[in-house]
């Protein structure tokens, strides 16, 4: 079965997305620490991340904060090591990982009502989906976060009932992950047995930035079943479909491991040792559900 799959993973890398959605400007940051249940034999140790939701008028993107200060801690490392090497010719870096992040960045557009979603398997895909609709039902019950009143709406989703509480002060139809479809951006929300919980940090005014919001134009577009099948042929060949998957003719954008500067031939050994507050990667109890029948 692994050569059917390697082929499919290089097929797939001669699709290039080409995403007809325009660049919308960024005018508002709110900030998550998102709380999850990932295991359900510990649950005194939730997977911990801290999660950046970006809001322009018609789009919203929604990334880990956590994988990029990640990313710079480990570029951090790598450029000491190699500064300070006693041989530069002669390579042995030592580089302390920070554990499980999110992978995936979702963007939504509620005018258009699609969502993107961003992965990556070696290369960066990109997944193009309607955007959800949730039946929300608004309650009465209000609550404020310092001086952002709210008011709270429940809804069934993938498979878990929530709560949420958005600010209609705030007039995004945003919120965290894939939630979206409140009169108000959603600052806080939760499953009811609280195995996933998105706390809100802090919101922001970043209409100065001059950043813009809009899917990779250099992605490889896919579609969720051909995205499965993917993963389906990593886990059966790690080394084989990553062999495949670079030498496809894809773009590759390797994130985490910063070292376009430095001659591969110079590496004589990579030590990745795992942080004591890293998350763990084992995941039984997903955030997306199968409904039950």
């Amino acid at each position: 079965m692994k050569t059917p799959l390697l082929t499919f993973a290089c097929l797939l890398l001669f699709t290039i997305a080409s995403v007809a959605q325009k660049a919308d400007v960024a005018i508002g940051k709110a900030i998550y620490e998102m709380i999850h249940i990932s295991d359900t034999a510990n649950r005194n140790k939730p997977y911990k991340e801290t999660m950046a939701l970006i809001l322009g008028r018609n789009a919203s993107v929604y990334r880990s904060i956590t994988k990029q200060q990640q990313e710079e801690m480990m570029a951090n490392q790598i450029a000491n090591q190699v500064k300070n090497a006693s041989d530069p010719n002669h390579l042995n870096l030592t580089i302390t990982g920070g554990g499980a992040v999110t992978s995936e960045e979702y963007y939504q557009y509620t005018n258009d009502k699609k969502l993107y979603t961003e992965e990556q398997v070696i290369n960066f895909y990109l997944v193009e989906e309607p955007l959800p609709v949730i039946n929300w039902k608004i309650q009465k019950d209000t609550l404020s976060f310092g001086a952002l009143h709210c008011q709270k709406a429940t809804c069934h989703f993938k498979g878990r009932d929530y709560e949420a509480w958005f600010c209609i002060d705030l007039p995004f139809h945003n919120g965290p992950w894939k939630l979206n479809g409140l009169p108000g951006l959603i600052l806080e929300a939760s499953d009811t047995k609280k195995e996933v919980i998105f706390k809100f940090n802090s919101f922001e005014d970043i209409s100065k930035t001059n950043q813009t919001i809009l899917p990779p134009a250099d992605d490889i577009k896919t579609s969720p079943k051909d995205l499965d099948r993917l993963k389906e042929a990593r886990a059966k060949d790690p080394r084989g479909f990553s062999k495949a998957s670079m030498g496809g003719g894809g773009k590759t954008r390797i994130t985490g491991m910063p070292m376009d500067n430095i001659d591969p031939s110079k590496i004589q050994s990579i030590n990745v040792v795992k942080s004591p507050d890293a998350n763990s990667k084992l995941n039984n109890n997903p955030i997306e559900l199968p409904e039950k029948k």
